[in-house]
């Protein structure tokens, strides 16, 4: 059998960390809903960035 490169999805994991770190900035700065909002953003462009780095390879 073949060996195939193992792909991973990194939109999920992007999505994961966003929120998390969101969720403590918001925290930060007494507006969780905001946080929120502005890190799944940033989770899902990290996540969509990584997916295209490694479609290139």
């Amino acid at each position: 059998m073949p060996e195939e490169k193992k792909k991973t999805d990194y939109l999920g994991m992007g999505l994961g960390l966003g929120i998390a770190m969101g969720a403590s900035l918001g925290m930060m700065m007494d507006n969780i809903r905001f946080g929120i909002a502005i890190g799944t953003s940033l989770g899902v462009v990290f996540g969509t960035t990584m997916n295209q780095r490694n479609n290139k390879e």
